[in-house]
């Protein structure tokens, strides 16, 4: 649960961060882009995160470098801009994701279901 969670507290903070970076015209493409370049890799980080040892904010400099690049490809616009970009919303998202946590008792606590 506390994965799904990270997903969407990235999802929540990264779209809206993209979007600022693009007119109105452009915005429903750019969440497109921002949800397929986060569904590549947000798993990918997750899996070196679990399966190896290498650091985090290391695995967090090879996301920014992978979803600039992503980004870059998909929203046409600038390099330095793409770069910025994904710099800004994985640093925000990565701070955030760092200190909210849930706790997944809260869901797996069924004692209070009744049943007839």
């Amino acid at each position: 649960m506390g994965l799904a969670f990270d997903l969407l507290l990235t999802l929540l903070i990264e779209l809206p961060i993209f979007a600022l970076f693009f007119k109105r015209k452009k915005r429903p493409a750019v969440f497109m882009y921002g949800l397929l370049v986060n569904f590549i890799s947000w798993p990918i980080a997750h899996i070196l995160k679990i399966s190896t040892d290498v650091n985090a904010p290391l695995i967090e400099v090879l996301v920014v470098t992978g979803e600039g690049f992503g980004l870059w490809l998909l929203t046409e616009c600038g390099w330095k801009k793409a770069f910025i970009m994904s710099a800004i919303a994985n640093g925000i998202s990565y701070l955030a994701t760092s200190f909210i946590h849930i706790d997944p008792e809260i869901f797996q606590n069924k004692q209070n279901i009744i049943i007839h």
